[in-house]
This record gives structure tokens, C-alpha cells and sequence, in this order.
């Protein structure tokens, strides 16, 4: 018997040894246990990677853009550069704002409404916070969507008068947004219920009708919406000229842009709507080479999160320091410069 146990045990060391041999040789098939990608490091060894450095990305809502854009620039950090990412999911542009202007964050989104609006803050320490925010690039556009659903009978923003509206989340750029496109169009004064709902709480709500509009500022197309319009019949509010003319007169960074009506199952026709240009910010504590990688990686890989959104193909690396109202971050301008020079040498 002893000599049966000798002999198993014989076999499963000999078995232990040639697996362990075997997973020795093939090692750098299994996974890191902080990474489930290959680290590619950069082809330029004179950049500096993101190898082991921490980059957290302040996002939005978990069912809007610049949620599902900033999981894959999360991703992307990590799987090429080494860094190590997370995400947080926030109220959006005006809390992203002070999350990167306190540091809490090495990266954010924000429309430029938004980001023109905490840089103006009463107390003395919060105006130099804001002051030490920086651009790493203009991105997308952000179209003011102002859904409601047919059966409603809302077909224009006068016939808002004394609704029920969705308003966005409490300082979020699309509360913002909606409450000067009311100002703009003299609906204050009547008695409208306001509601401040995230995307996907409005989403039901004009579903489940608890309200009878919801405004959402996104790229196009906003996730919510496009759900929402296969489930019930749906249509979009125009802005009227004259209210968008009054928007430019105190606000000159809206414009004015349409919404095709192939964006939304059941539109009857285009929508003419105010958009405002997202930008992608750090602080200006952040080392110039680590923006600089941040940003080159961002556009090495922009294609990649193509499919992840549509409002990425908006994104141009030759308009990156256009409508930002923000310095460019050092490191951000260094890559701007040098595409710049690469595009002459290359003419």
C-alpha cells in the first residue's frame, strides 16, 4: 500500500513540475493581475509611458457619453501606456469641473457653458482653483435634445407653459443649459414643474408619464433617447430663432446646429437646436510630460472609440484649441505643435 502511495505521488510532482515548466515557458500569455492587455510601450523612447502612473476620469451619468467615452479612454490608457485608471461616475460638467480643480481627478469632461460658469465663483479659493484648470483638446458637441412624447401634444417650447420638465441633475450642464433656454424664451414666469433627474430617471419618467419633457445635453445620439424612441412614440422640440438669437447675445459660445431626423426613430423632420463643445480637462499641476503622453495616446488611439459613440468622429486633433474659453495644459500644446510641424514637413 505505502508503496502505491509513493508512487502517486511520484506522478503528481512529475505532473506539478511539467505544468510549472510549462506555464514558465508560455508566461507572458497569462493575464497581469492589474491589466488583462498587453502593455504596448511607446514607440519613441524619448515619451515617457504611463507605466504604473494613476489617472482617474471624471465622467457623467452611466448611461451618457461621456461615461461610455471616458470607460474606453480609461481603457485605453491602460491597455497602452501601463497607467493605472478608474472612472467616477458624477453629475457631469460642473462637477467634473471642481473634481479636476481640486485634484481629485487627472481628467474630465465638461461642456464649455458649464466650465465658464464654476470658473466664476464668489469665494477667493475657489477662483484660484478654477484658475489652475487646463485643456488637453476641444472633443464633441453637446446638442440640447428636449424630448417629449407625441401623445403629449407638446410641439413647440411655448407649449411648455405650466409642464412638468426633466431638468437634468442638480449642477449638471444640462440643468445649466435648460434653465437659460427657459430664461431665453420668457417661460420662467409661468408655472413650470421642474424635475431633476438624471438621463435614464427622465427616460422613465416620460415613459411611466411623471413628466411631460425632458431636456438632455449629449453628442448624438443620446443612448436614453434612442432606447426610449423604439419603445414609444417620440419627437424633439425645436428652439425658435428668436431664442436662440437671445442665447448668443449673453452666451456666444451656443450655436446653433441640427439634429438630423434619421438620429431618432419616429422624427417627422429635422430639429434646429443649441449645441455647445465639450473639452477635455486636466489641472495645471500635472506633470508636462504626463499630459503630453495622455495626449498623444488619446489621439494615437481616437479610432478606437469610434464604435463606442458616434460624437468621437467629431473629434479633430486640428481643432483641438478652437471654442475652449481654457490654456491649453504645456504638455497638451507640446503634441499639438508637433502635428502641426508634421503636417507642414509632410506638404
Amino acid at each position: 500500500m505505502k508503496q502505491h502511495y509513493f508512487f502517486a505521488g511520484a506522478i503528481l510532482l512529475l505532473t506539478w513540475l511539467t505544468v510549472g515548466c510549462s506555464l514558465a515557458e508560455n508566461k507572458q500569455e497569462i493575464p497581469s493581475p492589474v491589466s488583462y492587455y498587453p502593455l504596448r510601450q511607446s514607440e519613441d523612447a524619448s515619451v515617457p509611458s504611463l507605466q504604473g502612473q494613476n489617472v482617474t476620469i471624471a465622467t457623467g451619468d452611466i448611461s451618457g457619453v461621456y461615461y461610455l467615452l471616458g470607460q474606453a479612454l480609461a481603457d485605453i490608457y491602460e491597455r497602452y501606456g501601463g497607467a493605472v485608471t478608474g472612472t467616477r461616475i458624477t453629475k457631469a460638467s460642473i462637477e467634473n469641473t471642481r473634481l479636476v480643480a481640486q485634484k481629485k481627478a487627472e481628467l474630465g469632461f465638461a461642456t464649455v457653458d458649464a466650465l465658464l460658469t464654476v470658473n466664476q465663483p464668489n469665494n477667493a479659493e475657489e477662483r484660484y482653483e478654477r484658475s489652475r484648470l487646463r485643456a488637453i483638446t476641444e472633443i464633441y458637441s453637446n446638442y440640447i435634445h428636449i424630448a417629449v412624447t407625441k401623445k403629449s401634444g407638446i410641439r413647440s417650447l411655448q407649449d411648455l407653459k405650466g409642464k412638468r420638465i426633466g431638468m437634468g441633475p442638480i449642477g449638471s450642464g444640462t440643468e445649466l443649459t435648460a434653465e437659460r433656454i427657459l430664461q431665453a424664451a420668457k417661460l420662467t414666469r409661468y408655472n413650470v414643474k421642474k424635475y431633476y433627474f438624471s438621463f435614464s430617471q427622465s427616460s422613465q419618467a416620460l415613459r411611466d408619464g411623471v413628466i411631460d419633457a425632458a431636456f438632455f445635453s449629449s453628442g448624438m445620439p443620446n443612448p436614453d433617447i434612442a432606447l426610449l424612441a423604439k419603445d414609444i412614440p417620440l419627437t424633439l422640440v425645436q428652439i425658435p430663432e428668436q431664442v436662440m438669437t437671445e442665447l448668443q447675445r449673453q452666451y456666444p459660445y451656443y450655436s446653433k446646429k441640427v439634429i438630423p431626423k434619421e438620429t431618432y426613430g419616429g422624427l417627422d423632420h429635422d430639429v434646429e437646436t443649441v449645441v455647445v463643445k465639450n473639452v477635455l480637462l486636466t489641472h495645471s499641476d500635472l506633470p508636462k510630460e504626463t499630459a503630453y503622453e495622455l495626449t498623444r495616446s488619446f489621439y494615437e488611439h481616437l479610432p478606437e472609440m469610434y464604435d463606442i459613440h458616434p460624437a468621437a468622429r467629431e473629434i479633430k486633433a486640428e481643432e483641438a484649441d478652437k471654442h475652449i474659453y481654457l490654456p491649453l495644459h504645456p504638455g497638451a500644446a507640446q503634441y499639438f505643435e508637433e502635428m502641426k510641424k508634421k503636417r507642414k514637413d509632410s506638404n
